[in-house]
């Protein structure tokens, strides 16, 4: 029972709680919005979800024993604390973004990772994700006695046949049904970018373009799964969600005299149960989505938030889908791009990058830093960085600090000097990745300052060897990066036992921390299960010809 003069810790719907009288629901303020609230000898921890009041406690140690946490394995707290005077809270923290989660690798092994920072695991909570049209109703299964239900390629699923509809809707409600706790499933066309031709999708298409196809079907489906939970499950709160994307990337809208976006009409408009995971594939993510490099990102989002405004999901991109060593030049944008996002009244955004593997260049400096911004934008990247920095690396934290200004630095060089921007996927992604851009006098001068990080720890060895070889590995991961970038560029300028070391060494680190890939492996015929393993052989194979 509350009573001012008791001292408790309430986390969550305690009876003190609600006999406190501090609400925080979430009809007012969305998903995970906290309060931390001091009422005389009592702490109130309460969330609009269960996972509000989880972070309301994280706020508690925060302001209160200075809990920071940097990595699934950094994090500090004051121990030493003998006597906490209880604090004058009266907090209220509402996410920038309903729903957060950075797609990477930490992210994805480390559920107390997540909660720590505030994130959840991308396809939490969905019965389907990503492309499902094929799961729903296989090709295997239905194609042969319902052709007419795909389109005459047999890339995607005919939208305007009501026949496959209605199978379509109801798999839909069985998987509805069998999931009761769930509360999304995703409805997204194959990952090609096509769509139906057949004349009655085409005549459709000059009315409504292939979003407005997508929208009039997804709409009918989620009037029926709607129909469904009111007569069986009522309450059930349940969204379908489905792709703006590739061929549905513009949405069904078209700017009226004035220049602004409007809906082609009312049918097009999503159903309160409709959410659009919109996905800029195309955009350049070295400038702001907004920015006039930026045209048809610009479109996709102004034309969708004219449409499904508060009915928006994000999937960003956080990689080179071919090349994941090579560090992603998204830091100057994540501000501005989040701030774009959440005017547009986004309720979830996916930041995907290699959510499969550990390889990658700055994965865990990215993953603290995005986590921060996802959950209040105000706060200064670089000064999130340098603190990163500094405590996940601590006496290497100078020159690590140097490795990424310089790596900053450089590519805002090749933007002035080259035009060189910033994008996820296709050959333009990789316009960097050749020996005009990672020069060797450039790669000594990076691995050079690997050389200092290593010997500022190297006094850990006898004193902390736990620490010591948990600092030595983490800038070992770094490391790799030049030298994948050494070997597949300068393999012939290095001697027999020189390029011996640096396979030995890349070999080794990769296998501490179970690094398997270094480009995306889906969609990709006759992949390798270790494209590692294939990329040290042929190295290695090519050092038998020294």
């Amino acid at each position: 029972v509350f009573d001012e003069e008791h001292f408790h810790l309430s986390i969550g719907n305690t009876t003190i709680k609600e006999g406190s009288g501090v609400v925080v629901s979430y009809e007012e303020y969305g998903l995970d919005a906290l309060k931390l609230v001091r009422l005389g000898n009592t702490i109130i921890m309460a969330g609009s979800t269960d996972a509000g009041a989880m972070y309301a406690m994280y706020e508690f140690l925060e302001r209160t024993f200075n809990l920071e946490v940097y990595a699934v394995d950094e994090w500090y707290i004051d121990t030493e604390v003998e006597t906490a005077y209880i604090k004058d809270f009266d907090v209220l923290e509402v996410p920038l973004f309903p729903r957060r989660s950075v797609g990477l690798f930490t992210y994805t092994m480390n559920e107390t990772y997540r909660n720590r920072m505030r994130q959840e695991l991308y396809n939490d909570g969905w019965i389907m994700w990503s492309h499902s049209h094929f799961r729903i109703l296989p090709p295997d299964t239905y194609y042969a006695e319902h052709p007419d239900w795909y389109s005459p390629d047999q890339t995607q699923l005919c939208l305007t046949n009501d026949e496959m509809r209605a199978e379509f809707t109801r798999v839909v409600i069985d998987l509805v049904r069998d999931h009761p706790e769930h509360g999304y499933i995703m409805l997204g066309q194959e990952d090609i970018n096509t769509f139906c031709t057949c004349p009655d999708c085409v005549e459709l298409i000059e009315t409504y373009k292939e979003s407005g196809v997508m929208m009039r079907f997804i709409n009918q489906v989620a009037d029926d799964v709607q129909a469904y939970i009111d007569e069986h499950e009522p309450g059930r709160i349940f969204f379908v969600c489905t792709f703006g994307y590739h061929k549905t990337q513009y949405a069904p809208a078209n700017k009226n005299l004035e220049g602004i976006y409007v809906p082609i009409d009312d049918s097009v408009l999503p159903r309160d149960n409709v959410m659009i995971m919109v996905a800029p594939i195309r955009a350049c993510n070295s400038h702001h989505y907004l920015s006039e490099c930026n045209g048809d990102t610009e479109q996709v989002l102004r034309s969708w938030d004219a449409v499904a405004h508060d009915h928006i999901f994000v999937w960003m991109y956080n990689k080179i889908f071919n090349q994941y060593f090579i560090p992603f030049n998204n830091f100057s944008t994540l501000v501005d791009n989040y701030q774009i996002l959440a005017d547009m009244g986004v309720q979830f955004v996916y930041h995907q990058g290699n959510k499969e593997t550990e390889a990658g260049g700055l994965q865990e400096l990215m993953s603290y830093v995005q986590a921060k911004l996802m959950w209040d934008n105000k706060q200064n990247p670089d000064v999130l960085a340098s603190d990163f920095i500094e405590h996940f690396y601590k006496d290497a934290a100078p020159h690590f600090q140097e490795y990424y200004d310089l790596l900053r630095m450089t590519y805002a060089i090749w933007e002035q000097r080259d035009h060189i921007h910033t994008y996820n996927s296709g050959s333009i992604a990789l316009n960097t990745y050749n020996q005009n851009y990672w020069t060797r006098d450039y790669l000594d001068r990076l691995d050079d300052l690997f050389v200092l990080m290593l010997e500022s720890v190297a006094d850990y060895e006898i004193s902390d060897p736990d620490l010591y070889e948990t600092l030595v590995l983490r800038i070992k991961k770094e490391r790799l990066t030049v030298q994948m970038l050494y070997l597949n560029f300068y393999f012939d300028e290095f001697t027999y036992d020189e390029a011996a070391e640096i396979i030995d060494d890349f070999e080794y680190v990769c296998s501490r921390f179970g690094i398997t890939v270094w480009r995306e492996k889906y969609g990709v015929r006759n992949v390798p299960e270790s494209l590692i393993s294939v990329l040290v052989a042929s190295w290695r194979s090519a050092l038998q010809l020294k």
